[in-house]
């Protein structure tokens, strides 16, 4: 169950201060816990397992994402960071719910179909770099799809004949 890394790493960024295993006071490094949570909290973390402390830090550590320290936060990420620091600062943490987008991929929302004379035309005069891997993209596509229907054919052939040496 996914759930919001930026409001998760918000309130362990809490607990690791009040488990007092920062390196820098908590309001000297909030800035960068919040932005770049990689250069904090991981040694942090490490420090308070070292400890012996990770047993108030578990629950909270079962929910976070495989990839939670893994790169920036991006501005939504960096907001939710802060909804997680003040809920857990005030002793009222909100119920964690899974973290959905408003808005799907690009893939997910439509689907291209290229008509083969505008696919030629295209090729012809050429276009953007947004068509060519438009139309690479198809082509893959296209290649997938008879690479899996040659190996499904191939696959009972196989089967029925009897292996000779």
């Amino acid at each position: 169950m996914p759930h919001n890394r930026g409001y998760l790493l918000g309130r362990l960024f809490v607990l690791l201060a009040q488990q007092e295993v920062l390196q820098e006071q908590p309001e000297h490094s909030y800035r960068l816990a919040s932005t770049v949570p990689p250069q904090i909290l991981p040694a942090a973390l490490a420090l308070a397992i070292e400890r012996g402390r990770e047993e108030q830090l578990y629950p909270l550590t079962q929910l976070l994402p495989i990839d939670a320290f893994n790169g920036p936060l991006n501005r939504r990420e960096q907001g939710a960071f802060a909804l997680g620091y003040l809920h857990e600062r005030s002793g009222f943490p909100m119920p964690v719910v899974e973290d959905e987008d408003d808005e799907p991929d690009l893939t997910e929302r439509y689907e291209l179909r290229i008509d083969p004379s505008l696919k030629e035309w295209i090729k012809l005069h050429g276009g953007g770099p947004f068509i060519r891997a438009l139309l690479r993209a198809e082509r893959l596509k296209q290649f997938q799809e008879k690479t899996t229907e040659l190996a499904q054919e191939a696959s009972p052939k196989e089967a029925s004949q009897p292996y000779e040496q």
